[in-house]
């Protein structure tokens, strides 16, 4: 087998990435585009020596869970949205699925952990397209807004993706066009609306380490005005904020639920602008909050002017010796997840609950092993679909000591 060959397959499984697994003369092929049981034509993209990459070219059986794409961008070759092919409510029992096999094979848990009831649950019921409140996408050389093509750095310039609600994208092309703002490697533009529907678009770059710098304000502020209960935030666009529009709320009340009443001191890692803070510190806890970014710690501060929450810009693997012993850590880390080093020093300060969330499985099911390794045991496990039309999920776990009944 090498690259470009073409070939006819029937997949089965679904794998992490929203794949499906195919065996061709014993060797694993990775499929995209393609739903568990249907025979495929593909074309081999890459391979390697213990696995090769494929992308269907044309459907020769098709699964009963298949429908016209819903992405007219994704139609075009962008890779935004990698499971609108498919029923929403397939879509997130292929999710499950997967996370169960995570579970399993990198956290090494012989059943799944915390009482999870196997499903992945919507964030809104029947929200399945236009739920996102911020996007970032590349622009061409010629300065129009679109995607990158799945796994290129080709970009498909069309603004019209499923996930987008009218509001954020009505206009943007022809404000693009008439600020004239130039295209490269890392252009991009981030829009974003606020709680109170204003649109932000700021123009920028991402640079080598990850990070982003803003060049140019298109529309709005570049602050957007975001609420979490009665606490408002004023948040830079180029900061984190979640993607759903209704995703704060609800890991936000799940937060509140699972820290117990009792605890007075709380930890909030990868904190960004203290989203989690603002529900401890509602009930008179002292907590800190450790972060990164410049831009959502100036904002978190501000926020908490008159409570007992205390920023620290720094890496968390760093910081955590320094900090007074917590009640409660809630941490949210990024894709990577938070990691051995990480784990091991916030379990040897013995929190009594621990409430981890995750927007990658596979580095979730992974960090829940850690956990367990540490000597904690996962209580409650949530799957949320936080990115319908893709094959990314979020997933929330309560956990505490092992010795705790």
């Amino acid at each position: 087998m090498i690259a470009r060959d073409e070939l006819v397959v029937t997949v089965g499984a679904p794998a992490h990435g929203g794949l499906t697994v195919a065996r061709v003369d014993g060797q694993v092929v990775f499929v995209s585009g393609a739903l568990p049981g249907e025979t495929v034509r593909v074309r081999v993209t890459e391979v390697k020596s213990s696995f090769a990459r494929a992308a269907v070219t044309d459907v020769e059986t098709a699964s009963a869970h298949r429908i016209p794409q819903a992405c007219a961008a994704a139609a075009a070759g962008a890779g935004c949205c990698d499971l609108t092919y498919t029923e929403p409510a397939y879509a997130r029992a292929l999710k499950a699925e997967v996370l169960c096999d995570v579970l399993s094979r990198i956290g090494r848990f012989a059943q799944p952990p915390g009482a999870w009831d196997g499903t992945v649950s919507e964030v809104t019921p029947g929200l399945v397209a236009g739920w996102r409140s911020r996007t970032r996408m590349a622009l061409t050389a010629d300065g129009r807004a679109g995607w990158h093509a799945a796994r290129s750095d080709a970009v498909v310039p069309t603004v019209d993706c499923r996930q987008l609600p009218a509001e954020l994208t009505a206009g943007l092309s022809d404000l693009l066009l008439t600020r004239r703002p130039p295209g490269g490697p890392n252009a991009e533009v981030i829009v974003a609306l606020d709680d109170a529907g204003t649109r932000h678009a700021v123009r920028g770059s991402a640079t080598r380490r990850g990070g982003w710098t803003a060049d140019l304000l298109l529309d709005g502020s570049g602050i957007a005005r975001q609420r979490v209960g009665t606490r408002s935030f004023a948040v830079p666009v180029t900061a984190f904020w979640q993607a759903h529009r209704d995703a704060v709320s609800r890991y936000t009340d799940l937060v509140a639920r699972w820290v117990p009443d009792d605890a007075q001191t709380a930890w909030d890692l990868y904190g960004g602008v203290g989203v989690f803070a603002s529900v401890l510190a509602d009930r008179g806890m002292v907590v800190d909050v450790v972060e990164t970014s410049a831009d959502a710690v100036r904002a978190g501060r501000r926020a908490f002017e008159r409570d007992p929450v205390t920023f620290h810009r720094r890496p968390v693997d760093g910081t955590l010796a320094g900090l007074e012993r917590p009640d409660a850590v809630v941490l949210d880390p990024p894709r990577a997840g938070a990691g051995v080093a990480v784990i091991r020093k916030a379990a040897a300060a013995g929190p009594g609950t621990v409430v981890h969330i995750g927007c990658d499985p596979a580095s979730f099911a992974r960090d829940l092993g850690l956990w367990r390794d540490a000597g904690y045991v996962v209580r409650d496990l949530v799957a949320f679909d936080a990115f319908p039309g893709t094959h990314h999920l979020e997933c929330l776990a309560r956990l505490t000591p092992a010795s705790a009944s």
